[in-house]
């Protein structure tokens, strides 16, 4: 009997998870929003709660897309947990070669030497290919190499649908992630004190040096949110992060934003201009940003957080890329055992109802 009981109640749990994992499917080609009704028109877009992860608004969020240079975002990661900031980088020449025409550079010239917090603001603030380039031929060796410690890192931070090859976002059809996966680069990377320090500043400049003697490399932040000189995208409350862009990825960006003691995520990637020419990546952003500071409350979550305890050990994030939600979906390997433990409780039940008519009879012979 203690056994029948044991297995009721798992039963019962499975029920309850496929129950909620119906509700999701259902939900597989619409957006989803925890905050209520937003007019968002970019199509790839995420949003969450910072310092919980959790998930406020969704579209495509586990669809593979081209980040551009919002992998940096990653390059810095390793080069902060792996070079003192002090460091000195010398520029070589490969890595200068490997970027193509008309990408943005920080105008570094062979055999020059730098500090890596240097090249780190060009990397970030400026969006420098080059920069991206020296810094992972000296943690690595080449590029390639940087890549399979992109790959490695992205792993352990949780990143189940992303591909890096190089680690500035030069385009590559292998190198690809997805919202979701960004999002989880972008909360581990806010949690490193010097990432977030850079990543609001606004202009950044390096030294001359004996090969490039003119001090004309200042360069000004990519990020509109961030850039008060930014009349049209400008969000008060902006604290970072990264932006992309290429032909074939569009408008990227990995944005944040802080007020009081809230602190929100946005990815949205994809992009181009709305039907006023403005760019619709900082347009969502300020409209994502002002809802939720305006009616987030952590409240919200509870049953999400008790469907998420429930499925936690037999849901994840799946690669839906033909859809356009790729929420937390019931794997089917899950469905398979919650077959099997429903035919071991009816079987069970059936045992246990058999013996006792067993002891009856016997009983009554006896």
């Amino acid at each position: 009997m203690k056994k029948f009981v044991i297995f009721i109640v798992i039963l019962i749990t499975f029920g309850t998870q496929c129950f909620a994992s119906e509700v999701l499917e259902n939900n597989v080609n619409t957006s989803f929003s925890l905050l209520g009704n937003i007019d968002i028109n970019s199509d790839c877009v995420l949003m969450i709660e910072r310092n919980s992860g959790e998930i406020l608004y969704q579209k495509k969020a586990y669809e593979k897309m081209y980040p551009a240079s919002t992998t940096k975002m990653l390059t810095a990661i390793l080069v902060l947990e792996k070079c003192p900031l002090n460091e000195i980088v010398t520029v070589n020449a490969s890595a200068l070669n490997a970027v193509p025409p008309t990408y943005a550079t920080a105008k570094l010239k062979a055999g020059e030497k730098f500090r890596v917090e240097d090249l780190l603001y060009a990397l970030l603030i400026h969006s420098a290919n080059d920069a991206a380039n020296v810094l992972a031929e000296h943690v690595s060796g080449s590029i390639s190499n940087f890549a399979e410690l992109m790959n490695k890192k992205a792993k352990e931070i949780g990143c189940e649908n992303s591909h890096f090859t190089n680690p500035s976002g030069v385009h590559d059809t292998e190198l690809y992630t997805t919202a979701y996966d960004l999002s989880l680069i972008a909360r581990y990377a806010m949690n490193i004190e010097k990432f977030r320090e850079i990543i609001t500043t606004t202009t950044c400049s390096l030294p001359s040096t004996n090969i490039y003697p003119n001090a004309d490399r200042t360069f000004t932040t990519s990020n509109d949110l961030i850039n008060p000189d930014s009349d049209k995208y400008y969000y008060e409350y902006a604290n970072g992060i990264k932006t992309g862009y290429t032909n074939p990825a569009k408008d990227c960006i990995v944005a944040s934003a802080k007020k009081d003691d809230k602190e929100f995520i946005v990815v949205i990637l994809g992009d181009g201009f709305n039907e006023d020419n403005l760019r619709q990546k900082y347009i969502d952003c300020k409209t994502l940003f002002d809802y939720a500071f305006a009616n987030y409350t952590p409240s919200k979550k509870d049953f999400q957080d008790k469907v998420k305890e429930i499925s936690s050990m037999f849901m994840q994030p799946q690669d839906n890329s033909n859809t356009d939600n790729g929420y937390l979906i019931f794997t089917y390997g899950s469905r398979i055992v919650a077959i099997i433990i429903i035919i071991l409780a009816i079987r069970m039940l059936f045992v246990t109802i058999f013996k006792k008519d067993e002891k009856r009879k016997y009983k009554h012979k006896h």
